[in-house]
C-alpha cells in the first residue's frame, strides 16, 4: 500500500462530504430562472470559480467543474495505469473536438479538457500539422485514418465518432490490461460488453445491415462477436447471457425509444462493483468520489436544462429522485 495514497484516502472522505446532497438538489429544483440557479452553485464553489458573461452558458461551469475532478483525480490516484485509464475517455473526446475543428479550421481548445492526459494547445497545434507521434499508437493510427478518409471525400463527423471510439477501447484495454487491480478490469470489461449490446438497438434503429457489427463491434469484453450476431436474429439467445447481461439486454429492448433505462442500468451496476470493492487501502475511496462527482454533474446538467426550458418544478424534483 503506497502510504500517500492512505493520505489521498484520507482527503478523498473529508470531500465526499462535500458533494451536493438531497437537499441542495432540492433547492436547485425550485430556482425560477438559470441566474438563480447558477448563484447557489456559485455559493458552493462550483465551477472551479470558473464565471460566464451569460448564464445560457452554464455549460462551461459544468466543463470547470469535471476538469477540476481530472486534476483530482491525478493528483491523488497513486496507480499510473489507473489514472490513464480513467482519463482516456477525456482524452478521446478532446481528440474528437480537435480532429472535427481541424478540418473546420477553427480552434477547439476552449471546448476540451484542460486536465485530460495531454494539453489541448499542444494536441491541437500537433493535430492541424498532422503530427500524431506524442500520442498513442491507437490514437495516432486512428487521426491517420481519418485524415486518409477525408482525403477520400469522406467527411462526416460520425467517421471521427467511429475512429476514435475504436481507438479509445482499445488504449483503456491496455491500460487496464496493465493495472494490477482486478475493479479496473472490471469495470473495463462491463463499459465493453455494455456497449455492444447497446450497439444492436441502435444499428436497428438506424436501419443498418447485421454486417455493421462487424464493424462497431468493441473487443475485449466477455460477450463475443458471434453471440452478437446470433441476438441480431434471436432474441431468445440472451439466455445465454451471464445475468447481469440478460438484465441489461432486456432493458435495451422493451425500451423502444431511447436508450434511457439501459444507460441508467449501466451506470448503476458500474456503481455496484465500486461499491462491492470497498477498501480503504487502495485507490477504491478516490474512484468512488470520481464516479459520483462525474454522476453529479451529469445530473446538475439534466436540472438545469429543465429549468432553462421552464419545467415544472415538481416535475424536476420528481425526475431527482
Amino acid at each position: 500500500m503506497n502510504s500517500d495514497q492512505l493520505y489521498a484516502n484520507g482527503r478523498i472522505a473529508v470531500m465526499s462530504t462535500r458533494l451536493l446532497g438531497a437537499d441542495k438538489f432540492t433547492r436547485l429544483a425550485e430556482c425560477s430562472t438559470l441566474v438563480e440557479a447558477l448563484r447557489l452553485l456559485s455559493e458552493n464553489g462550483y465551477g472551479a470559480g470558473a464565471t460566464v458573461a451569460s448564464p445560457n452558458d452554464y455549460e462551461h461551469i459544468l466543463r470547470a467543474e469535471l476538469d477540476s475532478t481530472l486534476a483530482l483525480l491525478k493528483e491523488l490516484c497513486y496507480d499510473r495505469n489507473a489514472v490513464s485509464y480513467f482519463l482516456c475517455p477525456y482524452d478521446y473526446v478532446n481528440a474528437k473536438i480537435l480532429m472535427k475543428s481541424k478540418y473546420q479550421r477553427v480552434s477547439g481548445v476552449e471546448y476540451c479538457f484542460a486536465n485530460a492526459s495531454y494539453d489541448p494547445s499542444k494536441m491541437q497545434d500537433d493535430f492541424v500539422a498532422d503530427d500524431y507521434k506524442s500520442y498513442t499508437k491507437n490514437m495516432a493510427e486512428a487521426c491517420d485514418g481519418i485524415d486518409t478518409e477525408f482525403a477520400g471525400g469522406n467527411r462526416s463527423a460520425q467517421m471521427i465518432d467511429t475512429y476514435l471510439d475504436k481507438a479509445m477501447f482499445a488504449d483503456m484495454g491496455r491500460y487496464a490490461k496493465r493495472c494490477s487491480i482486478r475493479l479496473v478490469q472490471k469495470l473495463f470489461a462491463w463499459q465493453v460488453d455494455t456497449t455492444n449490446l447497446m450497439l444492436i438497438y441502435r444499428l436497428k434503429r438506424a436501419n443498418c445491415a447485421e454486417s455493421e457489427l462487424t464493424k462497431w463491434f468493441v473487443n475485449g469484453g466477455k460477450v463475443k462477436l458471434d453471440t452478437l450476431v446470433k441476438l441480431w436474429n434471436n432474441d431468445a439467445v440472451a439466455i445465454d447471457l451471464p445475468e447481469e447481461y440478460r438484465r441489461f439486454y432486456e432493458l435495451t429492448r422493451v425500451d423502444n425509444s431511447t436508450l434511457a433505462a439501459a444507460e441508467k442500468e449501466q451506470i448503476a451496476y458500474r456503481n455496484k462493483l465500486v461499491a462491492e470493492y470497498s477498501d480503504l487501502l487502495t485507490i477504491q475511496p478516490v474512484l468512488e468520489y470520481f464516479f459520483k462527482k462525474i454522476d453529479e454533474i451529469q445530473k446538475l446538467r439534466r436540472l438545469l436544462v429543465d429549468v432553462k426550458s421552464g419545467v415544472d418544478k415538481e416535475k424536476i424534483k420528481e425526475k431527482l429522485k
